[in-house]
């Protein structure tokens, strides 16, 4: 928690500049405010960051809302109180953060509901400084984070395959340097690499851009060899779609769709003094 505290300080710090002009000649008073929500029928995010956040900026806060819980309805989700200078700057960050957290857990609860089988899953492709925030909201919207970096599973995708010369190589190889408890995902196209995979030992068989009736053979032909091979399908899915690879034999549906976001929740600050 100490890596994201550091996070929205530099945020703040780079919204401030050097001095908040406008808020300065209040630095010596205190204030209050009511944190709204905006957007009905969203899932909650940030709700434990955003309070360890404003603990450390030296304010105290209330929130009448969980991580991960349904809101129908918009009115005041918290309050916020102490020094006016500081509540002042902390704003924008506030906002920002909550905003794209909301968002992403609303999302991503959305495709849960759409699966029977699956479970949906983040990607590498987030916001540039707020992947790990983003990760954060998929699990409070149902999702899984997959990897919060490159050391969370070695992931041979196909620049590695060019330069290994084959996936049998490039599994052994990479098995010789990762923990025991580290698993193994390749990353394929078509029929003949994905048996190439899971007979060469690895734990997670990636299919990429890929048709349904595709990923339906093949992930039935890869549990066939080893039913405990984790089957995970990306590439193109969307909410339109995501139902269509929900098949028994599919573990797990990546996509960006979670963290790349059209519309944002809108929430918004009122001082109430």
């Amino acid at each position: 928690m100490e890596k994201i505290f550091d996070l929205l300080m530099s945020f703040v710090k780079e919204d401030e500049g050097k001095l908040d002009l406008a808020s300065f000649p209040l630095r010596n008073t205190t204030a209050s405010a009511h944190l709204l929500l905006k957007t009905e029928n969203v899932v909650a995010s940030g709700i434990e960051v955003s309070q360890i956040f404003l603990e450390k900026m030296g304010l105290l806060s209330k929130f009448h809302v969980e991580d991960g819980e349904y809101l129908e309805r918009t009115g005041v989700i918290g309050e916020i109180e102490g020094n006016t200078y500081k509540l002042l700057v902390a704003e924008r960050t506030l906002l920002n953060v909550l905003s794209v957290m909301f968002s992403v857990a609303t999302t991503t609860r959305r495709f849960t509901e759409k699966l029977k089988h699956a479970k949906i899953a983040a990607t590498r492709k987030t916001l540039l400084g707020l992947g790990i925030l983003q990760k954060i909201a998929v699990v409070h919207g149902g999702g899984d984070p997959h990897r919060f970096d490159l050391s969370g599973c070695a992931m041979i995708k196909d620049n590695h395959l060019k330069i290994y010369g084959c996936i049998e190589r490039a599994v052994q190889e990479v098995r010789k340097i990762i923990p025991f408890t580290t698993k193994i995902e390749v990353e394929v196209e078509n029929l003949e690499d994905a048996l190439k995979a899971v007979e060469a030992g690895a734990d997670i068989v990636m299919l990429d851009n890929l048709s349904p009736e595709e990923v339906k053979e093949i992930s039935r032909r890869i549990k066939e060899i080893n039913p405990h091979a984790i089957v995970e399908v990306s590439g193109g899915i969307t909410e339109e779609n995501v139902s269509l690879y929900d098949f028994e034999t599919v573990d797990v549906i990546s996509t960006s769709r979670l963290t790349f976001q059209e519309v944002f929740v809108d929430l918004s600050l009122e001082i109430q003094r």
